[in-house]
């Protein structure tokens, strides 16, 4: 198994480097944009729900890829409501997000509560995806970068 993980800060220009990021850990694998669309979605509920999205507020994008599986999962800063999927009239022009992510994915969910929270999703691949060679787009990556303990979930993340 192999795990990244980045903090950015809380402002929707910031998406653009979380789908970079994806894309560079991702090298080479057929699933990338999947995995690239799911992050987006989840970072950008982050933004727009969460005190992530406030002045000053971060969250980090976590990757793990074992076996013909990712795990894409945001840490927020927590929010008033719970993640939920929405079922969005045809002229509603957003709420759709968790949709998309459902729909993506093998299994999704949300872990912690307003004060910190994680929402995740499981992606499969027909194939297990090819390991980035070494000086590729995710060379100079650490396979585990450091965030912020107060950015993300309440309980020890090692008990997963």
């Amino acid at each position: 198994m192999e795990i990244w993980s980045k903090e950015f800060a809380g402002r929707p220009e910031c998406l653009v480097d979380a789908r970079k990021f994806t894309y560079a850990v991702l090298d080479g694998c057929d699933a990338a944009h999947t995995v690239a669309l799911v992050a987006d979605e989840l970072a950008g509920n982050a933004i727009k729900h969460t005190a992530s999205g406030r002045p000053g507020g971060e969250f980090v994008l976590r990757l793990a890829r074992f076996g013909n599986r990712c795990r894409v999962r945001v840490d927020d800063q927590g929010g008033p409501s719970t993640p939920a999927v929405y079922v969005a009239d045809d002229a509603d022009e957003a709420g759709r997000g968790l949709t998309i992510v459902s729909a993506l994915s093998a299994n999704w969910g949300v872990d912690g509560d307003e004060n910190a929270r994680s929402v995740w999703a499981d992606i499969t691949f027909d194939e297990t995806p090819a390991i980035p060679k070494p000086g590729g787009p995710a060379a100079g990556l650490p396979s585990q970068m450091s965030a912020k303990r107060r950015v993300g979930m309440t309980t020890d993340d090692r008990k997963r």
